[in-house]
């Protein structure tokens, strides 16, 4: 059989499969809504404890709820559950980054029945990525210099293209779509809306990524209100970092070529999809010296994500790379290294 023929009949194969377990997709109600907004009100009457409204996301529509278990639930669609599923059959290197989706775990069972018991649309039952963190910062990247599938049809492909055409996803494969910080003066989450990644120019974007990734050593956030990166003082970019920090990029770095390696080899087109980096708010001087003490064993506090999947499908093997998900992976390395190399660091 053909390369191409096994590509389609995995794609077919898992439509099918998910298919007859979640029947068609079917356009959010208002009772959905209602379920969003009004949780208790709508998913709590099934019984199984409270569910709660998800407060870590970054970006996106919202609506993820929070289960007892701590365990996620958001809307999702066949495409999806399908990308999962095919990733998870076949062992592929990308599975690593995507969070865990326990859809086709016998105890999802339990979990329609106790909470999505007659409620309109497909959900993906996942994981809470900031289960092990105390004080998160998060940053979501939209990746890919397109932002639309095969499927879409022209209205909705033209808003893409424009949206792509007005940030710096076109230019770069690269936008920052939101972020939080834990700001260590005021002990508590700040979060940085869509409007400072929507204003970012392909000239400052490189500023705003090392910012999110130095903060993690040194406030360089602060006196502002963070709608605008050209507010922000930018004199940590002519200081020479730490040996913490450059550990810190390096390791970043060593996560992003092996995410780079992973996509390259499972033979996808992926549009619409965010890296999601995650770092823990440290006691500075306390890890440097846990750094210092074991260099070879020490391990930053950081995790690497790739997430949503709504537009993910595999492709014949021959059609070579995924240039729109690459570019964006390529510019964030580039932007580290050139960083680091200023420096000698690398």
């Amino acid at each position: 059989m053909a390369p191409e023929e096994n590509t389609r009949d995995i794609n077919i194969q898992l439509q099918e499969s998910v298919g007859a377990v979640y029947g068609k997709i079917s356009k959010f109600s208002t009772s959905f809504f209602k379920m969003i907004t009004d949780p208790t009100a709508a998913i709590n009457g099934g019984g199984g404890g409270d569910v709660k409204t998800f407060d870590g996301q970054v970006a996106g529509h919202g609506g993820i709820l929070q289960l007892p278990n701590g365990t996620l639930i958001k809307g999702s669609n066949e495409v999806e559950l399908n990308f999962y599923k095919a990733v998870k059959d076949l062992n592929l290197p990308l599975r690593k980054f995507m969070p865990e989706c326990y859809n086709f775990d016998p105890e999802f069972q339990q979990i329609q029945e106790q909470y999505l018991a007659n409620k309109p649309g497909s959900f993906i039952n996942m994981q809470n990525l900031l289960t092990n963190y105390h004080n998160p910062n998060v940053i979501d990247i939209k990746l890919g210099t397109r932002l639309y599938d095969d499927d879409a049809d022209d209205m909705k492909k033209q808003k893409m293209i424009a949206m792509a055409n007005n940030t710096t996803s076109a230019a770069t494969g690269i936008q920052i779509s939101a972020l939080q910080i834990f700001d260590k003066p005021e002990q508590r989450i700040k979060k940085i809306g869509k409007t400072y990644g929507k204003m970012l120019t392909v000239e400052n974007l490189p500023h705003a990524l090392l910012r999110f990734f130095y903060n993690i050593t040194e406030p360089v956030y602060k006196n502002s209100i963070y709608s605008n990166e050209e507010e922000l003082d930018k004199s940590f970019l002519n200081r020479e970092p730490s040996n913490y920090t450059v550990g810190f990029f390096k390791a970043i770095l060593a996560q992003i070529y092996e995410l780079r390696d992973a996509a390259y080899n499972s033979h996808t087109r992926i549009y619409g999809s965010s890296l999601c980096i995650i770092y823990e708010t440290i006691e500075v001087a306390r890890e440097v010296e846990r750094r210092c003490q074991n260099p070879a064993e020490y391990v930053y506090p950081f995790s690497v994500h790739l997430i949503d999947f709504a537009h993910s499908t595999f492709v014949d093997p021959s059609l070579g790379e995924d240039q729109s998900l690459m570019t964006g992976l390529n510019n964030i390395i580039v932007i580290i290294e050139n960083y680091l190399k200023t420096f000698n660091k690398i």
